[in-house]
């Protein structure tokens, strides 16, 4: 199988490092702390700043927040083990979303420093819902595995099987198949691939 895995908030604990650097900078702001313990994006609502607030302290410190990032639970190990069973691994990340001076750099750092194995590494525009489900269309991608409920229901719609990582953000929509730890991934994977045979 060609697999597809996105970064943030898949391989890497995006959210949980950008809580705790909002957490801090809050105290500094006015130290009103958490007014919305679940909005649908951490960056809009959670905090009372206003949009001005937030968006120019995330543009002035999101490279910087992205280099502390760390890879999620047995990620590393299993996406190793996925591609031993010969599986393809393609990271398809939405880090070219202008954000970054440097994307390709910056993440092929990271997935070196983390050991994260991989065959081809693609950036799109994250702001671009359209834009993972044409790259996977067009690399014959037969799963992927996402965070974004948009980005999911794109893909799903357009015919690719999506494994949606379950996130306080994409709660609403009931109907993605998700999935919440490596371990789960990979033997969800390892059946469907078990289908796959059997039906050849």
């Amino acid at each position: 199988m060609r697999i597809g895995i996105d970064i943030d908030n898949c391989i890497s604990n995006f959210d949980d490092t950008l809580l705790k650097e909002y957490l801090k900078h809050d105290k500094e702001l006015r130290n009103t702390g958490i007014i919305n313990e679940s909005p649908e994006y951490l960056r809009k609502g959670m905090f009372d700043w206003t949009e001005e607030e937030e968006k120019s302290f995330y543009n002035a410190n999101i490279e910087e927040f992205v280099k502390k990032l760390k890879p999620l639970e047995d990620s590393s190990y299993y996406i190793k083990k996925l591609k031993e069973d010969g599986h393809e691994i393609y990271i398809i990340t939405g880090r070219n979303n202008g954000e970054y001076t440097n994307p390709s750099e910056l993440t092929k750092e990271w997935l070196v420093k983390y050991d994260i194995v991989y065959d081809r590494l693609i950036f799109t525009n994250a702001y671009d819902k359209h834009a993972k489900t044409e790259v996977c269309l067009k690399n014959n991608i037969d799963l992927m595995i996402e965070d974004s409920t948009r980005i999911s229901l794109d893909l799903i719609s357009n015919g690719i099987k999506v494994y949606t990582m379950n996130t306080r953000y994409n709660q609403n929509e009931q109907t993605l198949d998700r999935v919440s730890k490596w371990k789960e991934i990979y033997e969800k994977i390892s059946k469907l691939n078990k289908k796959e045979d059997n039906k050849k």
